[in-house]
């Protein structure tokens, strides 16, 4: 909206229509992105690799092992879970929030994950993000993504839809 808006100079009115949106959001959306701009602030901090690959690890360990209290230590106390089926799976339908709803919810999937035969779980980055997934045999059943800030794990989300999940297994060529 702010391209459309700043650098090819459209009305919002027509950024309004162009987008979806009420012309007070785009107002809204335009003078957010001004202040961002003139600020010249990042509005992320760099992902450190390492203590990301250390919380994961520990996370992982955590969940693995059934251990409440090293989950505990990794969840922020607002942690959210959120997840998406799509409808077609289960899946919780509103998210989860705090540290402790979230780390029961966690507690059963993994304990029903190893009564699973064949079901196997291996770290993976999406969208820039550390995240687990879980396939059975060659077929997908989610993908969860964590979220981490400073030392702690403030959001999980967890892809379940089926046909999101196909995604994943279909190569892409990138080009120029």
């Amino acid at each position: 909206m702010f391209v459309l808006r700043e650098v090819f100079g459209f009305g919002y009115d027509e950024v309004a229509a162009a987008v979806g949106k009420s012309v007070a959001a785009v107002h809204q959306v335009a003078h957010r992105a001004r202040e961002h701009v003139q600020a010249r602030r990042r509005r992320f901090q760099p992902v450190d690799t390492a203590k990301t690959a250390r919380i994961t690890e520990q996370f992982m360990t955590a969940t693995a092992t059934g251990d409440l209290a090293g989950l505990l230590d990794l969840l922020a106390p607002d942690v959210v879970w959120t997840a998406d089926s799509g409808g077609k799976v289960t899946a919780s339908r509103r998210p989860v929030v705090g540290a402790r709803k979230v780390a029961a919810v966690l507690m059963d999937l993994f304990r029903t994950g190893r009564e699973r035969p064949g079901l196997r779980l291996q770290m993976a980055n999406y969208n820039n993000a550390p995240a687990m997934v879980a396939n059975l045999g060659d077929h997908p059943e989610g993908v969860l993504l964590i979220e981490i800030t400073g030392e702690k794990i403030t959001n999980l989300y967890v892809i379940r839809n089926p046909d999101k999940l196909v995604t994943m297994t279909v190569p892409r060529q990138i080009s120029r």
